[in-house]
């Protein structure tokens, strides 16, 4: 067979294979990684936004949301859409400040944050228009 030659060609393509293999069975956490990261953008008040998230993992995880670092509860106009977080209108007072992604896999406590995103709201004639009171 192929003894003076040495060993079959599939037993020398091992070695390449194990090491593409040993971080998967060594029992070495596979990383969270971020397919797609939530990015800054205009927005107009009272309008559609969507901040897209998309994590790829070996097993089942958890995404959440932070806005200035506290949880995002969903509410009819701000939810979760799959990973993604849906705005049906955005308000300048409400949903100013920084967002991030978060994907936890409660399995092993490994915890991936996205990189901040922001809205920079732009106001339409009249959309804008808060009532603010000054006492003086």
């Amino acid at each position: 067979m192929g003894a003076a030659r040495g060993t079959p060609s599939s037993l020398r393509r091992l070695p390449l294979l194990s090491v593409l293999l040993l971080p998967l069975l060594g029992g070495a956490q596979a990383a969270i990684v971020f397919i797609k990261e939530p990015s800054s953008q205009d927005a107009l008040q009272g309008r559609r936004a969507l901040l897209r998230c998309e994590v790829e993992t070996p097993g089942p995880v958890h995404v959440y949301w932070l806005l200035d670092g506290a949880p995002v509860q969903d509410t009819e106009r701000r939810f979760a859409q799959g990973s993604s977080l849906s705005f049906a209108a955005v308000d300048r007072l409400q949903d100013s400040g920084a967002f991030q992604c978060v994907a936890r896999d409660n399995a092993t406590g490994e915890e991936a944050r996205s990189a901040n995103a922001s809205f920079n709201i732009k106001c339409e004639s009249g959309r804008c228009a808060h009532s603010l009171t000054f006492n003086y």
